[in-house]
Parts: structure tokens; sequence; C-alpha cells
């Protein structure tokens, strides 16, 4: 078999239709976080791209182990609700988070949050088991990324992703164990809409490229989540980050270099409250056809530069001619 024909063969033997045989069983339970009529419906990567045999996207044999593993990852994070406590504990000490959250590093993590899931953000025909979230990012390796879109930055989206949900499911898993209940939200094909969770989790703002921007790797990351009994997580006030908007809206790189013209100079205002930042018809096939991408994060100056660097460029030049300020901040050049 040619390696191009490997990806839509492997997600057949995958079963992938266990997992939304598995998302439909979750979806049916009356004690379920569900969607409501204005969540949004979840772009199926997995079904869009097993139709596409004919075309043989481009791929690269390293990502294959780790796609496998994150099928199985999801399969575990909706097998495995059914191993939680009949009546779980809903609160849990200060020392108890400060234990979970080192726990959570330990398998990877690289930044922890704590939001309350609004029913807005689950996708349409799907549900979730609590509302209560730990919100989670993995780093993707730089050096990879800077060679998107390639073999290399798939093989790092691919990792990712299996790592970020072995880590998900270890933590829902260490819950359990304390007399918790978990639901573990995989990092691919998620239940819910990750980047306004992890902007409200106070994790860093949406980019103009719709992805979140977080403080130490921009755009860089990938998100999951844990869904828990816990009532008392630590949902604090956090940092302001909306100058990232104002910053994005000044640059707009990502606008100008993506390959297919996709994304939108822009975002679209729905009526849920959310934006639509993406025309998904011209970047999905380019995003097959390319290794899955990835120059808008690669372009990103939020993953090349310092973050605080980014903001004075911003405050900077707030009193300044914004035509100037624009100029400036698209070519790299810090305000005077």
């Amino acid at each position: 078999m040619n390696v191009a024909e490997i990806p839509m063969a492997l997600m057949r033997k995958l079963n992938v239709d266990r997992i939304w045989e598995l998302e439909d069983a979750l979806a049916a339970r009356p004690d379920a976080l569900h969607a409501t009529a204005g969540s949004p419906e979840r772009f199926e990567i997995v079904a869009e791209g097993m139709k596409r045999d004919d075309a043989r996207p481009p791929f690269a044999a390293g990502a294959i182990p780790h796609m496998a593993g994150s099928m199985r990852g999801i399969r575990r994070s909706l097998a495995s609700v059914s191993r939680n406590p009949s009546q779980p504990g809903t609160q849990m000490l200060e020392a108890g988070i400060v234990d979970l959250e080192a726990f959570a590093r330990s398998e990877g993590v690289a930044d922890i949050g704590y939001a309350r899931l609004s029913p807005n953000l689950v996708f349409k025909n799907k549900a979730v088991l609590y509302q209560n979230a730990i919100v989670l990012t993995m780093e993707m390796d730089r050096r990879r990324i800077d060679t998107s879109p390639s073999k290399e930055s798939l093989v790092t989206v691919h990792e990712t992703y299996h790592h970020l949900g072995v880590a998900a499911n270890k933590i829902a898993a260490y819950l359990r164990k304390r007399g918790y209940a978990a639901h573990a939200g995989h990092p691919l094909m998620g239940l819910a809409l990750y980047p306004p969770l992890a902007q409200q989790a106070g994790l860093g703002w949406r980019g103009l490229h719709g992805l979140l921007i977080t403080p130490k790797f921009g755009p860089r990351v990938r998100l999951a989540a844990v869904f828990t009994s816990i009532e008392n997580l630590p949902f604090a006030q956090v940092e302001d980050l909306h100058w990232i908007e104002e910053y994005c809206n000044l640059c707009k790189l990502c606008v100008r270099e993506c390959p297919p013209r996709a994304i939108l100079d822009q975002p679209l205002p729905r009526a849920n409250g959310l934006v639509t930042c993406t025309v998904t018809d011209r970047c999905f096939p380019y995003f097959m056809d390319n290794y899955g991408c990835s120059v808008c994060i690669r372009v990103c100056p939020f993953q090349k530069q310092e973050f605080a660097m980014l903001k004075r460029r911003v405050s900077g030049g707030q009193d300044r001619d914004a035509s100037r300020s624009s100029s400036q901040i698209q070519a790299g050049q810090p305000l005077p």
C-alpha cells in the first residue's frame, strides 16, 4: 500500500464508529450537560477525511502511532465514565488542588485553568458529564512547527494530540481514585469548543485565526479538558488579555500568509455569541493535502516573540496614528 493511502485505511481499522456510538450513549444520559439550540456543530474531521480517498493526501508514517493512540484515548475517555463513583465528592481542599496541578504537570501539561462550561459551547448532538472544567494546554515542538507544512509538523501535531489525551485520561483516573467523578475531554474530536472555554479559564485569548493564543507559547498548543464533579475549583478572576485581539487586528499576518486564504479579515459574529474565523471549505482541502498545514501557527508572532514585548507594541501605540502602528507591528518593529 502506498503511504499516501494509509491514513484513510487506518481510520477504518481504528473503530471510529465505536467512538461515535460512545458519544451517542453519553448524549442520551439525562444527567449529562447537553448542547443547546445555539450550540455550534462539530466539524467531523475524521469523517470528512475518510471521504477523500481519491485525493490520497500526503502523509507521514511517523504520525500513524500517534493517530492510533489518539483513537484509543478517545474511546477510553468515553468508556471510562462508567468507572465513576456512584456518590462522587464535590469539594476539594486547596492542598488537593496543588497536588492535582503537580500531577498534571508531571504528565506534560503546560498550563492549567478552571472554568464552568456553558451548554452553548457543547457541540450539537453531544454532551459532557459535568459543567466544572479543568482546562489543559500542552506545547507543540517549536522546531517542527516552524517547518510547516511538512511531515515533521504533522507528526508533532498528532504527537501532542496523543500525549495530551493520555494526560487527560490519567488526570480523570487520578480524580476517580480520590473519590471524584471525571470525564476526560480528549483534544482530538472534543465534545465542546475548547478555545472559548480556555479563554474563560484565563489560559489565553482567541486570535484572528480562531486559535487560543497563550502567554508562553502563543497558538503553539493543543487544548483538552477534564470535566469533573468538583464544584469548588478555583474559578478565580484572571488577567484581562483582550489586548491580544487588538494586536491581531493590527497584525493580520496569519490572514496574509494563509495559503488558501481561509482566515477572515474580520471574524463573523454569530447569534450564539461566538464568532467564525475561518472558511472551512477553503481551509480543509488545503489542510488535508499539505500535512495538516499549521502555517497560521508558524507565522504567528506570539509563538516567536516575547509576550510582554508584543503587549508593549500595542500599549505603546495607543496614542499614535493607527495605520503607522499597524505597519510597524506587521513588520515586526517595536513602536518608538
